[in-house]
């Protein structure tokens, strides 16, 4: 590994931005500027292609020249592991950010590739080690979010946006406001079931766990 704890701490994580790896690019989140963009990879190149000065990649480097970058941007934080690692890119990338002292992250994603890419990508912030950190992922016109009860749902949402909630384990209720079809607080939805899929907001939504873990995906129609 090629960068130090030190290193980790030298940044502003007010706003931090994870670009993930995969063929697509990803689309820009409206919103300021980020303060630090850690890539994930051959998310380094995605993030150049968008635009955004990169100050960190993590990864196994099997996409990307390790010694090329080094030489020709020496001035990024580069922390290479081993391509025989119990972790993916994105999950050290998460990790990266909290050792930096990031209470937040927004992870860029343009999907496509591996479907076992996309749902671990996808899982990963309702894990362990995640779950408690607030996390929005960002791919084209969608925004996902996990929540447990007592966590907040506090991102924006266009009335007209559809809603799903995707339960990630058993006994997980949930109780909305603001959806055509709201849940109340006895409503149990089912792990991995499509029964909270494509509802529509009518007005600015409330989202509450009673148990369980869930994840919300929100998507704009006006995209």
């Amino acid at each position: 590994m090629s960068t130090s704890p030190s290193s980790a701490t030298s940044f502003d994580p007010t706003r931090t931005w994870v670009i993930d790896g995969g063929p697509g690019i990803p689309s820009l989140p409206s919103g300021p500027p980020p303060t630090l963009v850690i890539a994930a990879d051959i998310g380094y190149r995605h993030a150049r292609d968008l635009g955004l000065p990169v100050d960190v990649v993590v990864g196994d480097f099997d996409s990307l020249d390790f010694d090329a970058l080094r030489k020709t941007d020496p001035g990024l934080v580069l922390e290479r592991h081993a391509q025989d690692k119990d972790a993916s890119d994105l999950a050290l990338a998460l990790k990266f950010a909290w050792t930096a002292g990031a209470t937040g992250v927004d992870i860029l994603t343009g999907g496509g590739g591996r479907l076992d890419h996309l749902l671990v990508g996808s899982m990963l912030i309702a894990n362990d080690d995640n779950i408690n950190r607030r996390i929005i992922t960002h791919c084209g016109a969608s925004r996902s979010v996990a929540l447990k009860p007592g966590k907040p749902f506090d991102i924006e949402v266009q009335t007209g946006s559809w809603l799903t909630l995707l339960a990630l384990g058993s006994d997980t209720r949930v109780s909305t406001e603001g959806l055509r079809w709201d849940l109340g607080p006895a409503d149990e939805i089912p792990p991995f079931s499509s029964l909270g899929l494509s509802n529509e907001v009518v007005q600015t939504p409330t989202i509450s766990v009673q148990s369980g873990v869930v994840l919300v995906v929100v998507t704009s129609r006006h995209e």
